[in-house]
């Protein structure tokens, strides 16, 4: 087994991170496919594993960003800002990818905040290593495919939910997508996802119990 240690950034500058690269392949393997050790070696000679504490901002409205991050340990939500409130767009969580999908495709300033909800350990991949390991290796670029080809079924599903279901069976559904959601995520959250008041939610709720 390769031990790999890999530098921290700025927010924790005195502890030490380390990965095993056989663990990252297989987190990487649970939601999208496997990679071999050839392209591993080589990604992690340009991705850095950060820690960042609740509450961070990874990307704030407004800002360009170019990195497209996997989830290691923890969770993140994107979110709207309207007349000052949240609407919540994105939830990823251990073994997702997530980035701001209009700066990191168009170069456009970012339509959402991406903050954490718990203590996270992020792996973070610059767009033009993405781009370098891609065009090197096969195997990655499928990887590349697979995570955009979700996040369009994801948005498709969504859209597709909010116009046509109800709002129980969207409940349902991000239940079932989701079993520990509601341990993790604020109700107002998980009620602004669903496009409901948390009044709303709470009596959903409780007519499961």
């Amino acid at each position: 087994m390769q031990l790999i240690k890999i530098p921290c950034n700025n927010h924790y500058k005195n502890q030490r991170l380390s990965k095993n690269l056989n663990e990252i392949a297989h987190q990487i393997a649970q939601n999208y496919c496997d990679l071999t050790g050839d392209i591993l070696v080589d990604w992690s000679t340009k991705y850095t594993v950060s820690k960042y504490k609740r509450g961070t901002h990874l990307i704030n409205l407004g800002q360009r960003q170019h990195k497209l991050f996997f989830v290691l340990e923890g969770s993140l939500k994107a979110y709207y800002l309207k007349d000052g409130k949240r609407i919540m767009d994105w939830f990823a969580f251990k073994n997702e990818f997530i980035t701001s999908s209009t700066s990191y495709f168009t170069d456009e300033p970012s339509l959402h905040d991406i903050e954490t909800m718990e203590d996270c350990i992020l792996l973070e991949t610059n767009k033009e290593d993405v781009e370098i390991l891609c065009n090197t290796h096969h195997d990655f670029e499928h990887l590349f495919r697979i995570v955009l080809s979700k996040v369009i079924v994801q948005y498709r599903h969504r859209m597709f939910s909010l116009q046509f279901k109800t709002v129980k069976q969207r409940y349902q559904s991000l239940i079932k997508q989701y079993p520990k959601i509601e341990l993790i995520v604020p109700l107002g959250d998980i009620a602004s996802f669903l496009g409901i008041t948390q009044e709303t939610l709470s009596r959903i709720r409780a007519s499961k119990e």
